[in-house]
Formats: C-alpha cells, structure tokens, sequence
C-alpha cells in the first residue's frame, strides 16, 4: 500500500513538509554555489570574491556588455523597471537611432514577498521613470497579461539584450518562456538577481532543462560575487 494516503489523511504531509522546506532551500543554495565554483575566474569580468560588493558595481557588468554594443542597433527589453535607472542608463549610452528600449513593469511593486522585501516594495505609484527618449517606451501590467501581446506584435530583427530584474521564481520563469520563441544566437541574458538562488537563478535553472539544450548559455560575467550574471546565447 502506498504511503501518500496516510500521509494525507493523518495530515502529516503538513508537518514533514514544513521540517523538509529548509533542506531543500539549502540544497539549491550549494547547487548555485556549484555554479559559482565551475565559473570562478571564468568570463570577460568576474569580481568574485569581492568584500565590498556594492549595488553600483552592476553597472561594471554593463558596461563590459555595452563596450561591444555602445554604437550597435539592438533591441533592449528589460523585465522589471522600477524606477528606470537601468534601461535610461543603456539608452544613454547606446545611441543607435534604430535602438530600442522597452520596460516592462506593473509599477506598483512585488506581487510577493521576496527575500527581505516585503508585497508592494519598488511600488512607483503606477507612474512610468521620466525618460527623454524616444526611443523608449513602458509596458504597465502584470507580466502574464502585458508581455505576450507586446512581445507578439514585436520584430526581432536586431540583436537582442533582454534584462530580468524581476527578482521573483515565477516572474521570471514566466519571462523566459515568453521569450524562448525569439531567441536567436548572440542575443544577451542578464540576471539582475542571480544569487536570489531559488528565485532567478532556480527560474534559469528550470529554463534551461525545458530548452533540452538548445542554446548553450555563454558566461559574460558577474559582479557582485554573482548577484549580477550575464549570458550570450550560442
């Protein structure tokens, strides 16, 4: 007899789960670790171990992408916007007429608690960061009902920067499924939350299993002792 109908109906399963949770958030933190240790000193910029890794530091990972891109036509969608800083800073720095930049963004902040940020934290009021560019443009909505329509009428003619900064499993699970479709060699993934280890990079995880090896994720870099990690698909 199997032992799931006594575990149901004795309502254990409750109680082992709850025992079980923590070894399972520990088991994927060493498989991230293990990712750390096969790219230690690996890729164009790598500052690992840094004891003064600082937010500011991820625009180094930037800029190692943007010296090849800077003067490039490229397509830029970024998953996760809050107060804009990160897409203003690649539409200052690429100053291609044929760029463009799209935000995607509910701006009223986490659906969810992530780590120690509470629901609603990088909530913008709804209102879009203030960008003089035309080039540039936002998406409000959750991302399951604004990212497939938008992406759908969209031509993906030009090489391909996509920016997941939307910190949650599910968010960006989601994300790179709707993406999937339009990859093509060359185009560049950048985790903005990669250590988040069963968030980002356990959504990056699931991704890559599903694409059956489709793509092999080229290592860019990280800084931030990973936090930040980019990928350039060949």
């Amino acid at each position: 007899m199997p032992l799931h109908p006594f575990l149901v109906k004795s309502n254990l399963y409750k109680l082992i789960g709850k025992v079980c949770k923590p070894f399972y958030e520990v088991y994927k933190y060493m498989d991230y670790l293990s990712f750390v240790k096969k790219h230690n000193d690996k890729g164009q910029i790598n500052d690992y171990y840094n004891k003064s890794a600082k937010y500011k530091n991820r625009y180094q990972l930037h800029d190692t992408i943007l010296e090849d891109l800077k003067n490039e036509s490229i397509l830029y969608y970024e998953f996760g916007v809050a107060e804009g800083d990160m897409i203003k800073y690649w539409s200052t720095k690429n100053q291609s007429v044929d760029s463009r930049f799209v935000g995607f963004d509910s701006f009223e902040g986490l659906p969810e608690r992530w780590e120690n940020k509470d629901k609603k934290h990088f909530d913008q009021k709804g209102n879009f960061p203030d960008i003089n560019d035309t080039r540039v443009s936002f998406v409000k909505g959750w991302f399951q009902d604004s990212v497939y329509e938008k992406l759908a009428e969209s031509k993906f003619d030009k090489q391909c920067v996509f920016h997941l900064d939307a910190d949650l499993f599910s968010s960006t699970l989601f994300v790179l499924f709707q993406i999937y479709p339009k990859l093509k060699t060359n185009d560049i993934l950048i985790f903005d939350e990669f250590s988040s280890h069963t968030h980002e990079y356990e959504a990056w995880e699931t991704f890559k299993k599903c694409c059956n090896n489709k793509w092999s994720f080229e290592f860019i870099g990280a800084v931030n002792n990973y936090r930040q990690v980019a990928f350039i698909l060949k």
